[in-house]
């Protein structure tokens, strides 16, 4: 993906820190144990400090490498990741986050030709600010109690909480992710594995659904996924409502900070969380292997042969 410019100073606030500058190493690998959980693989394989994921080729993280920790040949740790992946009948990729390891990781890959795909943001914020910036934006109706489940509105637009992914919530989804169209056989799979709390919004106009959101419960983070509005409903404070009917559930689940991970490439939806006062912490990206070899069912550019 080619990266969008950043316009102005709304944006700015959710520029990742760049190589070279300090990241917060203990948050992020707290991140992502978080996130590893929230979106648990179908399967998974160990091989050194690695964990190897595979989702029926649902999303990019459950569907890589997470290069939790150290390994002691990386050469003989890809063999297994190709053998691993061509099982699964996928191409090897990898997730690269700056506390990814050994820290060689990143030279090895871009010797074998790995292309860098998909740079995301991992942001954070506090509950209790996301919600006064909510409430300062918003007319009508908020929900009263945390956690209930009675429809609300928030600026005409009517929220409902669901404990279960249904279908008019996965036919939204459908309509803009990828993960709840061709993939959705495989998220579905993941889904039915959290095991964490978690919490469905679905939000309509005038009786018609535009958007949806999902959330998870992990101490005390409310993980923020599956965000989505059609395209004729956006701009107009969908998603915002949708978030607040998940902050709301969060506080009542325990929950005191909100993560969420944003590509770079979605402008609005940077936009929207920065006003929010989402600020990152660090940037992840997968590096995948597009090569094939006719000597192997997958292509092993980091042998020297």
């Amino acid at each position: 993906m080619v990266p969008e410019a950043v316009g102005n100073s709304v944006q700015d606030a959710l520029v990742a820190p760049t190589v070279g500058e300090p990241v917060d190493g203990d948050l992020s690998r707290e991140l992502e144990d978080v996130a590893h959980r929230a979106w648990p693989p179908l399967r998974e394989q160990r091989v050194g400090g690695w964990v190897l994921r595979e989702s029926a080729g649902s999303s990019r993280r459950g569907n890589s490498v997470w290069a939790r920790g150290d390994v002691g040949d990386i050469a003989g740790a890809l063999d297994a990741v190709g053998e691993f992946y061509a099982t699964a009948g996928l191409l090897p990729m990898v997730q690269i986050t700056p506390v990814s390891m050994p820290s060689a990781i990143h030279e090895v890959l871009d010797a074998a030709g790995f292309d860098d795909t998909g740079p995301t943001d991992v942001c954070i914020a506090d509950l209790g600010e996301i919600g006064e910036r909510l409430a300062a934006g918003a007319t009508g109706n908020v929900p009263a109690r945390p956690g209930s489940s009675r429809p609300t509105a928030v600026n005409g637009h009517r929220t409902i909480l669901l404990d279960t992914v249904g279908g008019t919530w996965l036919d939204v989804a459908g309509q803009v992710l990828a993960t709840f169209a061709g993939q959705r056989a495989g998220t579905l799979g993941v889904l039915a594995n959290l095991a964490m709390p978690a919490a469905y919004v679905l939000c309509m106009v005038d009786g018609v659904p535009v958007a949806v959101g999902r959330g998870t419960v992990d101490g005390d983070w409310l993980g923020v996924y599956s965000m989505a509005t059609v395209p004729a409903a956006r701009g107009r404070g969908a998603a915002r409502a949708v978030l607040a009917r998940l902050v709301v559930w969060a506080v009542d689940a325990g929950a005191s900070r909100a993560y969420l991970q944003v590509e770079q490439t979605s402008t609005a939806a940077r936009r929207l969380y920065a006003a929010l006062g989402f600020r990152p912490v660090y940037r992840y990206s997968y590096r995948r292997l597009h090569a094939a070899s006719p000597q192997r069912p997958w292509h092993q550019p980091w042998r020297r042969e």
